[in-house]
């Protein structure tokens, strides 16, 4: 289950291997991690470098530390926040309703983000000319993986322009786990002419401050893409659930 780590980035190593576990669920809610001089001898680290990385598991709500009571397993589900998103995508093979969730979510969201550009921004005609120099980018990308990263860079820069910080810095976090998982999820995405008809139709609607035409034509390309996921996948968890409108 561990192996040895190496003497570069020893507490990030050693954090990544529990988190895994953790995650994994071999090391379930309410158990607790082994001891710290067994943890240390079994990795081939020292007690110094283990503390820091479970302070790193602690500081992600995966783990309790209490003296006396040593290294206990939370349920991250009521303890964790987004930023471990970006760790269970890997594990995703076994979670496939964990892909499903994250499209379903980016549905969400961007749907919301239109609306509220639409009501408030509609006068950002600096937010509106990053908009459209990115869709020009977008006009010109040659490939899919190009062109889902400048459709990624549309959206944040929609979000800079919705007037409400914690809804872009919560996107800034899904991008970081997104970013590793591009080439996959690029292929989720529609085709290239429906990705530019899109960026173009919402523009349009954000510069005439239509709220219910920016909702819907953010809502009709997001919902695609969880669509063709559950397609794709040949899986019932990866079908996408309904949603109000």
């Amino acid at each position: 289950m561990l192996k040895p780590v190496e003497k570069q980035r020893v507490a990030e190593e050693i954090a990544e291997q529990l988190r895994a576990l953790i995650l994994n669920g071999q090391y379930p809610p309410g158990s607790k991690l082994p001891p710290e001089r067994e943890l240390s001898k079994r990795l081939r680290v020292n007690r110094a470098s283990l503390r820091e990385a479970l302070k790193k598991l602690e500081h992600l709500g995966l783990v309790r530390i209490r003296q006396g009571d040593g290294t206990r397993v939370q349920n991250f589900m009521e303890t964790g926040g987004l930023e471990l998103v970006q760790h269970l995508l890997p594990l995703a093979g076994g979670k496939p309703e964990l892909i499903r969730d994250l499209l379903e979510f980016r549905r969400i969201f961007g749907r919301e983000l239109a609306r509220l550009v639409a009501a408030r921004a509609r006068g950002d005609k600096e937010g509106l000319g990053r908009l459209k120099a990115l869709a020009d980018k977008a006009d010109r990308a040659g490939t899919a993986l190009e062109l889902f990263e400048l459709d990624f860079d549309f959206y944040v820069a929609l979000a800079a322009m919705c007037g409400n910080q914690v809804m872009l810095l919560l996107l800034n976090t899904v991008r970081d786990g997104v970013r590793r998982f591009m080439p996959l999820l690029a292929n989720l995405a529609g085709t290239g002419d429906t990705v530019r008809k899109h960026h173009r139709e919402l523009i349009a609607a954000l510069e005439k401050g239509d709220v219910t035409t920016a909702g819907k034509v953010a809502d009709d390309y997001l919902r695609m893409g969880a669509e063709l996921a559950g397609r794709m996948g040949g899986k019932p968890e990866l079908q996408p659930q309904p949603l109000p409108d």
